[in-house]
């Protein structure tokens, strides 16, 4: 039984969650990344907890961060098409966990 503790509790990797997964050339299109840790099995270790920082590493002119937290962030379009990447960093360690790219569309297209 404490193997199987053990397998369900520790984190094995970090997954990162874009919601919805691009943006909207529009100052009023916004979407969500999320970490979170997961177990051995793949599923989500919820007596675990990841903290994080977002970084802005290219793209700046078009995207900003806004709502920050150890576990999330909101990043918003200032209304210019193109691509943006958002550096995720483990503050444990510092080491990169996750590079995001961002993509920011025209209007009408889907």
């Amino acid at each position: 039984m404490l193997i199987a503790e053990s397998v369900l509790l520790n984190t094995a990797k970090v997954n990162v969650d874009i919601e919805p997964p691009y943006l909207r050339a529009s100052a009023t299109s916004a979407l969500i990344i999320s970490v979170y840790p997961v177990n051995t099995f793949g599923f989500r270790n919820l007596l675990g907890k990841t903290e994080v920082r977002f970084e802005i590493e290219e793209g700046d002119a078009i995207i900003s961060l806004e709502n920050i937290s150890t576990q999330s962030v909101t990043v918003r379009s200032k209304g210019i098409e193109g691509e943006a990447i958002v550096g995720v960093y483990s503050l444990r360690s510092g080491a990169l966990v996750s590079r995001v790219l961002i993509k920011i569309l025209p209007i009408g297209t889907a």
